[in-house]
Formats: C-alpha cells, structure tokens, sequence
C-alpha cells in the first residue's frame, strides 16, 4: 500500500473509533453523572470533545507512559 492509502485508512479508522467510543460515553454520562453529583447533561459535541482530550492526554500526545520491560 502507498502512504496516501494508509493514511485516508488510518483517518478512516480513527474517526470510526471515535464514534463508537462517543455514544455510549454519552448516555452513559447523561444517565449517571447528573444524579450522582450535581453536573449538567452535556450534547454528543462536548462528549466528542471530552473523548478526544482524554484519548490525547492518555496517549502518547501529552504524556508517555514508558510499558517496557526489563
């Protein structure tokens, strides 16, 4: 495969991956968080928004967590 191809793949997938993650964090935010503290419901873009800063924050974006072994 040439590099463009894996790349639009790549984009293809992580925007897939994203939506999965994004509509069940959704309900299951709008079904818990509100009644155990005293939060807003939030809409499926800040969800989307949340998601991604927390995949960045978690993966190598921000911080690396060093998994070898020795």
């Amino acid at each position: 495969m040439k590099l463009y191809e894996v790349m639009i793949l790549t984009i293809q997938v992580k925007i897939f991956n994203l939506i999965i993650s994004v509509i069940p964090a959704y309900f299951l935010w709008n079904w818990i968080i509100p009644d155990i503290f005293p939060l807003p419901e939030i809409g499926l873009l800040q969800m989307t928004g949340l998601i991604i800063l927390i995949q960045c924050i978690i993966s190598k974006g921000f911080f690396s967590v060093n998994t070898d072994t020795v």
